[in-house]
């Protein structure tokens, strides 16, 4: 499902400054894939832009709400170490399917 060996390189890319600082805003715009339970957002997904959604290049990520809809938790899915993972290793079409902890 996940794979380790190029989520590395499935990030985005981010510029340096002279003193090889990341410059935040200048992380590459994403893709963007959700699904919703009705206004809230429950699985984000994020991706380099024109990445397919069966491809391990995705972070995904789950969010809890609370009884009056406030976002209460973010939990990450396992790889295949069976570690949470925020890295962009996943496969979007699978999020559901994935463990998160």
């Amino acid at each position: 499902m996940a794979n380790p060996t190029n989520a590395i390189a499935n990030r985005p890319f981010t510029r340096l400054d002279a003193g090889e600082r990341a410059i935040y805003d200048s992380v590459d715009d994403l893709a963007f894939q959700g699904t919703y339970s009705g206004t809230n957002l429950i699985y984000k997904g994020l991706a380099r832009p024109g990445s397919d959604v069966n491809d391990p290049v995705w972070q995904i990520a789950l969010l809890t709400y609370d009884g009056s809809n406030n976002l209460i938790n973010i939990t990450w899915p396992q790889n295949l170490q069976g570690n949470p993972s925020n890295d962009y290793e996943f496969i979007w079409s699978l999020h559901a399917g994935y463990t998160y902890a």
